[in-house]
C-alpha cells in the first residue's frame, strides 16, 4: 500500500499566547512532539533492522506499508523542523499560504485532491498524534474492506498521565446532541457494528465525537469525496478551524464509526500532551491516583 500522509504543523512564539503553538515556553516541547511522531511514522511504517544473533549482523526487514511519503504542511518559517532532520527522514516541506495559520491544514485537503490517484491512502494529521504500532492503517483499510468503504473508521486519541484520572485517558468522549446530529441524521447507519478477528471480538460505535485530530481515507473514500459538493468549502463552523479541518468534512461525508468499550485500543493515536488530561472534571466510580485526587 503506498500512502502519503501529511502533517499540520505550525510554531510562531508571541506574547500573551492562548495556544502552546504560539507560546514562548512550550517550543522545545512542541519541537520533540513533531519529531517524535515523525520518527514514529517512519519507525513504525517504515523498513527496519534485525539483530541476527548467529551471524552477528543486522539484517533489513520490510516495512509495513510498501511506500510512505510524509510531507509537512507549513507556511513560510513558522515550524521547527530544521532540514538535517527532513532530510534525515525524508520529509518534505510543503508550503501553504494562509493568512490565519489556522487554517493550514485545509491545505492537506487541496494536496490529496491533486495527488488521489497517484497513492492508495492518504493520512492526515496533526503535529502531536503519534502512533504506537505499525498496523494501524492496514486496520483501518480492513475496516473499509470489512463493512464497506461508504464508513469511515477514526482511532481514539489517547493521554499518558500519572496524575490523571487514571495512567490512561480517552479524551474523546461524547459531544453535545447538537453539535454532530444533523450530520448524524444526514447519513443514517447502524449505531453499532462488530467484527470477529482471532481471538476477540471487535466492537465499533457510531462516533458521538467523531473528531480525532486525524483521518486516513482509502483512495475509493478520497474519490468519493472530492466529487462533493462541499469539497473544500473551508467550512469552520465545527468548533475551531483545526477541528473542522481534521473533521467536519469526514462528518459530512462519511458516517464515522470509532473502536468502543473493550476494543478502544484496538485503533488509536497518542496525544503528545496531558491538557485534556489535567481538567479539573469530577471522576465517576474511579479509583483514586497517586495525587490523592478523588
Amino acid at each position: 500500500m503506498k500512502v502519503l500522509l501529511a502533517i499540520a504543523h505550525f510554531y510562531r512564539a508571541q506574547e500573551n499566547a492562548t495556544h502552546s503553538s504560539e507560546a514562548a515556553e512550550a517550543q522545545e516541547e512542541r519541537a520533540r512532539a513533531v519529531r517524535s511522531v515523525i520518527e514514529a511514522w517512519r519507525g513504525h511504517l517504515g523498513a527496519a533492522s534485525i539483530l541476527n544473533v548467529e551471524r552477528k549482523v543486522f539484517e533489513p526487514v520490510a516495512g509495513a506499508e510498501d511506500a510512505l511519503d510524509i510531507v509537512v504542511l507549513v507556511t513560510g518559517e513558522d515550524h521547527l523542523l530544521d532540514a538535517e532532520f527532513c532530510a534525515r527522514h525524508r520529509v518534505k516541506l510543503v508550503q501553504v499560504a494562509v493568512q490565519n495559520p489556522r487554517l493550514l491544514p485545509f491545505g492537506a485537503h487541496r494536496l490529496f485532491a491533486d495527488l488521489r490517484n497517484a497513492y492508495d491512502m492518504l493520512v492526515y494529521s496533526e503535529d502531536d498524534l503519534r502512533p504506537a504500532e505499525g498496523t494501524l492503517l492496514s486496520k483501518i483499510a480492513g475496516f473499509a474492506e470489512t463493512f464497506g468503504w461508504r464508513r469511515l473508521l477514526m482511532p481514539n486519541r489517547f493521554e499518558w498521565n500519572l496524575q490523571g484520572p487514571a495512567l490512561k485517558t480517552y479524551i474523546d468522549g461524547d459531544l453535545p446532541n447538537d453539535a454532530i446530529d444533523k450530520y448524524v441524521q444526514a447519513l443514517p447507519d447502524e449505531p453499532a457494528l462488530r467484527q470477529r478477528i482471532p481471538g476477540r471480538e471487535l466492537a465499533f460505535a457510531r462516533a458521538r465525537n467523531p473528531h480525532a485530530g486525524f483521518f486516513a481515507l482509502t483512495s475509493e473514500q478520497m474519490r468519493h469525496w472530492v466529487q462533493q459538493p462541499h469539497f473544500n468549502d473551508i467550512d469552520c463552523s465545527f468548533y475551531t478551524p483545526l477541528e473542522s479541518a481534521a473533521t467536519l468534512a469526514m462528518l459530512k461525508t462519511f458516517p464515522i464509526y470509532k473502536p468502543c468499550g473493550g476494543s478502544s485500543g484496538w485503533l488509536e493515536l497518542e496525544h503528545l500532551d496531558s491538557r485534556y488530561s489535567r481538567m479539573t472534571f469530577r471522576r465517576i466510580g474511579l479509583p483514586k491516583t497517586d495525587s490523592g485526587a478523588a
